[in-house]
């Protein structure tokens, strides 16, 4: 399946080539991703990883393995979390996920915290890595501050280990992601590498990048600077999947725009206003060029991303409600953990006997 035509870019550190052009061992190719489960997805988490894996498992061939973790351990790297909030995150997460597209028969959707043998082989792949070259990495850096001085958990530290640790318990070929996961990705290859030429083994592929060219990058409705978040900007900066038909014309309504007359498209000066354009954009597919906004005023703009937002969601949250209301999502989680289960008990089994546990 050629994924250049459907504009995909995949992405591999030529640090890795040697070693990836003399390896006599095939992998066959595994698709995998993981997401937090931060509860209802937002706009910006929809057309940043959700919508383009729903495009990818559409769109290759139905023989080749997609894997997408819903990461609990990872969401708290930063601190524990009450217990019945990070049970209803995961839950609403998965719910989320299987309402916007994700087809739990196509996908193996699963709990990360549901495979204890990441977590076995993120303490094997600590072995082979520095705190040094981890207290390096962007976010370790940009997070930490958010800590006093001795204060940082180690799980923030560690995290990259686990995310690599996610991926090479299935011996994962190709990660779709976004380029902001480069470093982390550029760090999962060198230990599979590190791995490989320890114990000379070929059991770890190295894994590619995988990132959609036309991937939408969705700003805050409140400050247009920022990407929609949920850590910050408040509910009125983001749109939720589920949120209602009047939720969503309030917040497009309120969001941030000007007074500088008919609407035009000008990051430069005009940047509220082009943001929103951006939206409707990406929720329309329809190219800026091909958007017929000339006589519209800002009030029309909004209301017109309005009707379109909740034209796009009205399904995803119906789809949802009925989830919530069936023991679907229980079910799911607990059959593609037993799956998933399965494959990474098969593949620690040859990597514990490489080390030596066996």
């Amino acid at each position: 399946m050629n994924l250049i035509k459907y504009g995909y870019r995949i992405s591999q550190s030529s640090q890795f080539s040697r070693s990836i052009s003399s390896s006599t061992t095939h992998h066959p190719t595994i698709y995998f991703t993981g997401i937090q489960p931060t509860g209802i997805p937002h706009l910006g988490n929809f057309f940043g990883s959700i919508e383009p894996w729903t495009e990818l498992q559409n769109t290759v061939d139905k023989e080749t393995q997609m894997m997408l973790s819903v990461v609990d351990q990872h969401a708290i790297s930063l601190g524990p979390l009450p217990a019945d909030q990070l049970r209803s995150n995961t839950h609403q997460m998965t719910a989320s996920l299987i309402a916007c597209g994700v087809d739990p028969k196509r996908t193996l959707l699963f709990r990360q915290s549901d495979v204890p043998h990441i977590a076995q082989l993120s303490w094997i792949l600590g072995s082979l890595q520095t705190t040094s070259k981890l207290a390096r990495l962007p976010q370790y850096k940009e997070k930490q501050q958010r800590f006093k001085k001795g204060d940082i958990p180690v799980g923030l530290l560690t995290y990259p280990l686990l995310q690599a640790a996610d991926v090479l318990t299935f011996k994962a070929t190709t990660v779709p992601v976004g380029e902001d996961q480069s470093q982390h990705l550029n760090l999962l290859g060198g230990l599979a590498y590190a791995f490989n030429k320890t114990y000379n083994t070929e059991i770890f592929p190295i894994p590619k990048q995988l990132t959609r060219e036309s991937h939408a990058r969705i700003r805050s409705l409140r400050d247009p600077e920022k990407k929609m978040s949920k850590s910050s900007g408040g509910e009125r900066s983001r749109i939720e999947i589920t949120d209602s038909r009047e939720s969503i014309i309030e917040k497009c309504t309120k969001a941030q725009s000007d007074n500088a007359g008919k609407v035009t498209y000008d990051k430069e000066n005009r940047l509220a206003v082009s943001n929103l354009l951006d939206l409707y954009s990406a929720v329309t597919k329809m190219p800026i060029s091909e958007i017929q906004f000339s006589e519209w005023t800002t009030l029309d703009l909004k209301m017109n991303l309005a009707e379109a937002i909740d034209k796009k969601l009205k399904p995803i949250r119906e789809k949802f409600d009925e989830l919530q209301k069936s023991g679907e999502v229980d079910k799911i989680l607990l059959e593609n953990g037993e799956a998933a289960c399965e494959i990474a008990e098969k593949n620690l089994k040859e990597i514990r006997r490489v080390v030596g546990f066996l």
